[in-house]
C-alpha cells in the first residue's frame, strides 16, 4: 500500500517541536530544528539532481549530521546505504559499486581514503564532506544543506519499496547488502519500542536521554535511535572513533543517561570505571547488551542494577529477535539463554537440515520469521534464496535450541564448529568460559590444523592494567576446566590484538586463524 515516507519522524517534530532532540560535542538541536535541518538536506540533494530511490551512502563516526541526512532520506525516499566505518574502504568501494550509490556522503576524516577509492566509483555522482575544508572534488555538508529549503512536500511510496540498505557486519566473510523495506522499517521501530517499553519500569517517555557510544549506523541506531525520538526522548551522540569508558561513565553521569546499547566486550571497562567511583548515580533504566556471558550480566546487576536484558539477533532478522531481561533469570540455568521473542513481531522455530521443525531441546538451526526479514539481499536472487525454507522462515546460519518454555540458547554459528580429534566443538562455549576470568578483555576461539584433528586455541586479550605471565596462562587454563568437558578444553595464548569488527563488538575468527598460524610459523 501506499504510505507518505517519513512520517514518523516527520509526527514527532511536530509534537516536540521545542524540546531538545538530539546533540553531540558540536551542537545541540532541538526536534523542530532537526525536523528542518532533515528538509534542507533532502531538498540540497534533489537540487543536486538526486531522485528518489536513488541510494545515497553513508560513512561517517555518530555525529549529529548523520541523524540529519537518515531523516532526509526517509523522507524523500532515497535509499540510504549505511558503511560502517569500522571497515575498510576496500570492502566499501564493492559496496557503492554493487549498490550503484549516486552520492557518497563522509565523515572528512575519511577523506584519504575516499580520494583513493573515489576514481573507481563510476556510478558516485556526488561527493558530500561532513566536516573539514579544501576538497575540491567534494561538497561540503554545509552547503549541501544551504541549498535546500525548510519546506518540503510529502513523499507518497509504496511501504515495498527500498528504504535502506544495510550491510551485514561481515564477520564470516564479506559484507553482505540486506534490503530493508520502508515497511520492514517501521515494523522495526514498532518493534524495538514495544521491546524498550516492557524493558523499563515505565515505557519510554520524553524524560528518557539516549545515549549513542557504539557505531550509530549499526545495532545502536538501528534499534533505539527512532524508537526513543518517537517519544520525545533526547538522544546524545559519543563520537565512536576511539572507545574510552571514562568518557562514557561521565556522558552518562553528565546527561542523565536512562538508556543505552553496549557490546559485552565494552560494557566490561564501563562497569571497571563505575566501580571505581561507588559514589557515582545514574539513571540507567534500559541497557540492551549484546555477546554477554553470565558473569557479565550478574555482575551488571550488582553495579548498576536489574536495567539490562541480553539481546541476540542479526541485521536480516529484524534485530533484536529475542532479549533476555535481568527479571526474567529466577529460575536456575536461564542466565545461560538468550531470552525469548522480543515482540509480537517475530516468530521464532528451530529446523533441521531439511526445514523440518524440531521438538524443544533438539539443537538445531535458528529460523526466524517477521516483517523485518521478509526481505532479499541487494539485487542477489541466488543468495536470498539460500537464506530462507519454505514458509519465508529466514536461515540465521546459528545453531541453538528452545526449552519448553520458549527461551532459546545460542550454540554457535554452524560454520564455526571446531572439529577435534575428540568430537565437536563450539568455540562460543569455550569464549564464554574463558571470557570469566576477571584478567580477560576479550577472547577469540578457533581450531589450527586439519578437520577432525584440529587443535584448540584460545586468543586472549588481556586487561590494560594485567600482564601476561606462564602463571597466568595455566590459571587462565584451570578456570575453565570446571565449566568444560576435557575435550573443550584449550590452549591459551596471549595475543596483542584481536581481529574484530565493530569497534572490538564481534571477533572475525577466519582472520584470526590466519594470525595465530602466521604467528606459530615465525
Amino acid at each position: 500500500m501506499p504510505v507518505h515516507a517519513g512520517m514518523p519522524a516527520i509526527d514527532a517534530a511536530a509534537s516536540f517541536s521545542e524540546c531538545v532532540a538530539l546533540r553531540d560535542k558540536r551542537s545541540t538541536m532541538t526536534f523542530a530544528e532537526l525536523d528542518r535541518g532533515a528538509n534542507r538536506v533532502a531538498g540540497g540533494l534533489a537540487a543536486f539532481g538526486i531522485g528518489g530511490g536513488e541510494r545515497v551512502a553513508v560513512l561517517a563516526q555518530n555525529r549529529s549530521e548523520v541523524v540529519e541526512l537518515w531523516l532526509a532520506c526517509e523522507r524523500a525516499a532515497f535509499v540510504r546505504v549505511v558503511l560502517h566505518s569500522h571497515f575498510d574502504m576496500t570492502m566499501h568501494r564493492e559496496t557503492l559499486r554493487s549498490s550503484g550509490a549516486a552520492v557518497l556522503v563522509f565523515d572528512a576524516r575519511f577523506a584519504d581514503a575516499v580520494a583513493e577509492q573515489r576514481h573507481e566509483l563510476e556510478d558516485v555522482r556526488l561527493f558530500v564532506a561532513i566536516g573539514g575544508k579544501g576538497l575540491d572534488w567534494a561538497v561540503g555538508f554545509d552547503e549541501l544543506r544551504e541549498r535546500g529549503s525548510e519546506d518540503f512536500a510529502l513523499v507518497e511510496i509504496d511501504e515495498d519499496a527500498p528504504f535502506c540498505i544495510q550491510p551485514t557486519t561481515g564477520t564470516t566473510g564479506a559484507p553482505k547488502p540486506w534490503l530493508v523495506t520502508h515497511r520492514g522499517w517501521r515494523a522495526l521501530i514498532a518493534h524495538n519500542l514495544m521491546h524498550l517499553d516492557a524493558l523499563g519500569p515505565t515505557p519510554v517517555a520524553g524524560d528518557d536521554v539516549n545515549l549513542h557510544v557504539h557505531a550509530l549506523q549499526w545495532a545502536s541506531g538501528a534499534q533505539t535511535l527512532l524508537p526513543y525520538m518517537l517519544r520525545g526522548a533526547e538522544t546524545v551522540l559519543l563520537d565512536d572513533a576511539a572507545f574510552d569508558p571514562n568518557e562514557i561513565v561521565a556522558a552518562i553521569h553528565r546527561y542523565g543517561v536512562t538508556g543505552l546499547l553496549l557490546p559485552a566486550p565494552m560494557l566490561t571497562p564501563v562497569l571497571d570505571v563505575i566501580e571505581a567511583h561507588p559514589s557515582l548515580e545514574h539513571r540507567i533504566r534500559r541497557l540492551v547488551t549484546l555477546f554477554a556471558t553470565p558473569e557479565l550480566l550478574e555482575r551488571t546487576t550488582r553495579v548498576l542494577g536489574p536495567v539490562w536484558c541480553h539481546a541476540y539477533g542479526s541485521t536480516e532478522q529484524g534485530a533484536p529477535v529475542t532479549r533476555l531481561a535481568a527479571g526474567e533469570v529466577a529460575e536456575a540455568g536461564r542466565i545461560a539463554s538468550v531470552g525469548r521473542k522480543a515482540s509480537p513481531f517475530v516468530e521464532l522455530a528451530i529446523m533441521d537440515d531439511a526445514g523440518s521443525f524440531l521438538p524443544s531441546g533438539a539443537v538445531g538451526e535458528i529460523v526466524v520469521r517477521s516483517p523485518m526479514s521478509s526481505s532479499s539481499y541487494w539485487q542477489d536472487r541466488e543468495l536470498t534464496d539460500a537464506a530462507f525454507y519454505p514458509g519465508e522462515w529466514f536461515r540465521s546460519r546459528d545453531l541453538g535450541y528452545l526449552d519448553e518454555h520458549g527461551f532459546l540458547f545460542y550454540v554457535d554459528r554452524a560454520n564455526d564448529a571446531i572439529l577435534t580429534a575428540e568430537g565437536t566443538v563450539y568455540p562460543h562455549e569455550v569464549e564464554a568460559a574463558v571470557m570469566a576470568h576477571p584478567a580477560v578483555a576479550n577472547c577469540g576461539v578457533v581450531g589450527l590444523g586439519d578437520a577432525g584433528t584440529q587443535k584448540l586455541v584460545a586468543a586472549v586479550l588481556l586487561k590494560e592494567d594485567v600482564e601476561r605471565s606462564a602463571d597466568l596462562g595455566d590459571e587462565i587454563e584451570a578456570s575453565v576446566a570446571g565449566s568444560l568437558d576435557e575435550r573443550a578444553r584449550p590452549e591459551i595464548v596471549f595475543v596483542e590484538d584481536l581481529p574484530t569488527v565493530l569497534g572490538g563488538a564481534k571477533v572475525q575468527r577466519d582472520p584470526l586463524r590466519t594470525q595465530l598460524m602466521g604467528e606459530r610459523i615465525s
